[in-house]
C-alpha cells in the first residue's frame, strides 16, 4: 500500500536564502573534490599506481582491508557531492578489486550513500533538492511526487542500472515514505542495478581493451 505524500514544490525553495548557502557549499565542497581527485590522478600516473589495472591492484592490496572501506566510505559520499557521476563508482570498482568483488563493493557504496541522501534529504527539505539539482531537473522528476504510485515506480527506477537514483532517493526524502519502506527498496532493489552495470561495463571493456587484463 503506498504511503501518503506530502505536496511540495521542490523546484521552490523553501528559504531562498538557505537555499543558495547550500548551493554555494555543494559547488564549494564539488570543486575541492575535482582538485582531489586530478591530484590523485596525477599522482597516480607518476608513480606508477595508474599504468596497469595490475600495478593498481597490487597497489591497493597493499592496503588489506582498508582499501574497501575507504572505497565504500568515498562512494557513498560521491551520492551527497557529486564529485564525478555517481557511476564513475559502480565503474570503477570492478576493474580496482575484480569483477566478484567490486560488484560488492560498489554495492555497499551505493545502498550506504542512498541511506545518507534519504536522511539529509529528510531532516533539510527541500532547500537541499534545490541546491543540489537544476529547476529544470527538479521540474521534471518533482512531478513524481504527486503520484499515487510513486512507491512503486521508485522501487523499479532502484532496480535500473541508469535511472537518475540521486535525485529520487533526494524526492523520497521529502514524501512521507516509512524508513523501513526506503531500506528494503534500497537493498532488495539495489543489487539488480549494480549488477547489470557491473556487467555490462565490464564485457564492453573487455571487448574494447583487451590489453588492460580484466
Amino acid at each position: 500500500m503506498d504511503e501518503p505524500l506530502e505536496h511540495e514544490d521542490v523546484t521552490a525553495p523553501a528559504d531562498p536564502a538557505h537555499a543558495r548557502h547550500l548551493k554555494t557549499i555543494f559547488h564549494a565542497m564539488t570543486l575541492l573534490g575535482l582538485a582531489g581527485v586530478a591530484t590523485l590522478v596525477v599522482l597516480g600516473f607518476t608513480s606508477g599506481v595508474l599504468t596497469s589495472v595490475a600495478s593498481l591492484r597490487e597497489f591497493v592490496d597493499g592496503f588489506g582491508v582498508l582499501a574497501p572501506l575507504a572505497f565504500i566510505a568515498a562512494g557513498s559520499l560521491e551520492s551527497v557531492f557529486p564529485v564525478i557521476p555517481g557511476s564513475g563508482t559502480i565503474i570503477s570498482a570492478p576493474i580496482i578489486f575484480g569483477h566478484v568483488e567490486g560488484t560488492i563493493y560498489a554495492y555497499l557504496a551505493t545502498v550506504l550513500g542512498s541511506i545518507v541522501v534519504f536522511f539529509i534529504s529528510r531532516h533539510v527539505g527541500r532547500d537541499l533538492a534545490f541546491a543540489r539539482f537544476s529547476e529544470r531537473t527538479l521540474a521534471r522528476y518533482g512531478k513524481l511526487l504527486d503520484h499515487p504510485k510513486f512507491t512503486k515506480y521508485f522501487a523499479i527506477a532502484i532496480a535500473l542500472p541508469l535511472a537518475p537514483d540521486d535525485v529520487l532517493c533526494y524526492l523520497a526524502g521529502l514524501t512521507a515514505m516509512r524508513w523501513r519502506t526506503y531500506l528494503l527498496i534500497i537493498v532488495l532493489c539495489k543489487p539488480w542495478g549494480v549488477l547489470l552495470y557491473t556487467t555490462g561495463v565490464m564485457a564492453i571493456l573487455r571487448a574494447v581493451f583487451p590489453w588492460l587484463g580484466l
